[in-house]
């Protein structure tokens, strides 16, 4: 449920991988999530991700590194406004600039992201009992983003509280067909709207290789079609 559950849902040109090892790096979801890109399975050794409008405007790119243990290394994001966000591995941290300021981001010893500082914002990172980003929220402010997973581990409910209230809530509803693991219907609801954003993938090697991404109101009229690409390389 990156960039707000829309899930840069992308695609991926393969290099090797074998395929009959499905499993992600432990913290691959929750470098994914945080830093908007699509989780992808297998010994990921980089991913350069770019989404776009149905006219071709390209809305983000992403490129992100990793080391043969998963750990993060190094990643750039940059949106159609020219925000850019980039990370490097600095022993136990992630330090660069996030939209112009700086930013440090703290791991545990197994790589494991614990809290964000900016000159302005300090963010906490919680874990449920799967391993996985269950809460973001911070001294700063009475927002808090709040995460919740099916028994897989894919993110099933991303639910944004102000002050307690919840103010815009997101379900993912997954395809029947497990082995299509970026197909997804996901519904969000914010200020008495309702948009569905629908995510079919092309595979090869059960690993998705192109998107496309419409997203519709509650009427089913179409608002925006968007699609996206994905290449890795694998170690």
């Amino acid at each position: 449920m990156k960039k707000t559950l829309l899930f840069l849902s992308a695609v991926v040109l393969l290099s090797g991988c074998n395929k009959d090892e499905a499993n992600y790096y432990p913290q691959m979801k929750n470098f994914a999530y945080l830093y908007q890109f699509e989780a992808l399975p297998g010994k990921v050794k980089s991913t350069h991700q770019t989404l776009f409008a149905e006219d071709g405007e390209q809305l983000f790119e992403v490129n992100a590194d990793f080391d043969k243990q998963g750990c993060l290394q190094h990643v750039k994001s940059v949106d159609k406004e020219g925000k850019v966000i980039e990370v490097s591995r600095n022993g136990d941290q992630l330090t660069g600039s996030e939209n112009g300021q700086n930013v440090v981001v703290t791991l545990d010893k197994h790589c494991t992201m614990v809290k964000k500082v900016t000159p302005t914002l300090t963010v906490d990172i919680s874990y449920n009992p799967q391993g996985l980003v269950e809460k973001l929220s911070s001294p700063n402010t009475d927002v808090a983003f709040n995460l919740a997973y099916n028994s897989a581990g894919e993110m099933s409910v991303l639910s944004i509280t102000k002050a307690g209230e919840e103010v815009s809530r997101a379900t993912a509803e997954r395809s029947s067909d497990v082995k299509k693991i970026s197909d997804v219907v996901t519904t969000v609801k914010s200020n008495n709207q309702t948009k569905i954003v629908s995510n079919t993938c092309k595979y090869k090697n059960d690993i998705p290789y192109y998107c496309d991404i419409v997203t519709t109101d509650n009427e089913g009229k179409v608002l925006a079609k968007q699609h996206g690409n994905i290449e890795v390389v694998y170690y």
